[in-house]
């Protein structure tokens, strides 16, 4: 099986800048294998507009801490996640004067010149098992994430992270031109097979793929691009020969990889 890093992905109207959905531990070795992201030539400036978190999770938030905060971009979250962030870890505060809030179903520019607008939606999801008892869901503590470019009016949605499928969330998975689904789990007991007394994926936050009421139940027939992402390393997915990943493929949906590339 082919490595693969996590679940960021970076977004462009011209191709010129970029912004990055999710901020990975491993952001500095994907910025890397991306020539999108090189520092400008004679600089170190990155063509970075936006970093956007749509939740609070280790995996999503520990690349701020690589970027730092001397770089030309801002963050963009929900104030939940902002709050609960600084509140409970010293060493994001160095990020403090680039981070902004945005609330839910507000829009807002992703890029210098407007032409793509992001607005963060309500999804299923808990409090990271790292907060503990710090933090009370919320419903901005996990979202998802739709961008939509203001000139053909085409629409992706971003959603790597979501503990069921509700009315609002089929409704802008429905609505997307192409669509990012979370893929962590196959099965519910997944990990607690390879690990006893490991949680479910429910109670980790995530809807598995297959089985009666998986995402894929759900999703198989929708208009445009489906693709998983945010594979678990347990995911048997993740083998291209699997009946597993052949199932995803049968109904007509995709696997991400890494350095792949989406013209919408």
């Amino acid at each position: 099986m082919p490595p693969r890093t996590q679940p960021s992905i970076a977004v462009s109207a011209r191709g010129e800048t970029w912004s990055v959905i999710n901020a990975s531990p491993d952001i500095r070795d994907q910025f890397a294998r991306f020539s999108g992201l090189h520092p400008r030539p004679g600089t170190r400036d990155l063509p970075l507009d936006t970093v956007v978190l749509t939740n609070a999770d280790l995996d999503h938030t520990l690349g701020l801490l690589i970027l730092r905060e001397s770089l030309p971009y801002r963050i963009a979250s929900t104030p939940w996640v902002r709050e609960t962030i600084l509140a409970n870890n010293a060493a994001f505060r160095l990020m403090e004067p680039a981070w902004g809030t945005v609330e839910l179903d507000t829009g807002f520019p992703l890029d210098a010149k407007g032409e793509l607008e992001a607005r963060f939606f309500p999804v299923p999801g808990k409090v990271p098992s790292y907060l503990g008892q710090l933090a009370v869901n919320r419903a901005d503590t996990t979202v998802g994430l739709r961008i939509t470019d203001t000139r053909s009016g085409r629409r992706l949605v971003y959603a790597a992270g979501i503990q069921s499928l509700d009315g609002g969330t089929m409704a802008e998975f429905e609505a997307a031109d192409c669509r990012f689904v979370d893929g962590t789990f196959y099965t519910p007991d997944e990990l607690l097979t390879m690990r006893p007394g490991a949680p479910d994926a429910h109670a980790m936050g995530h809807l598995p793929v297959g089985g009666e009421g998986g995402s894929l139940e759900r999703l198989q027939g929708l208009p445009g691009r489906s693709l998983y992402i945010h594979l678990n390393n347990t995911n048997p997915m993740l083998d291209r020969a699997s009946p597993e990943a052949a199932s995803v493929r049968d109904a007509g949906l995709e696997i991400a990889f890494d350095g792949m590339e989406i013209e919408l």
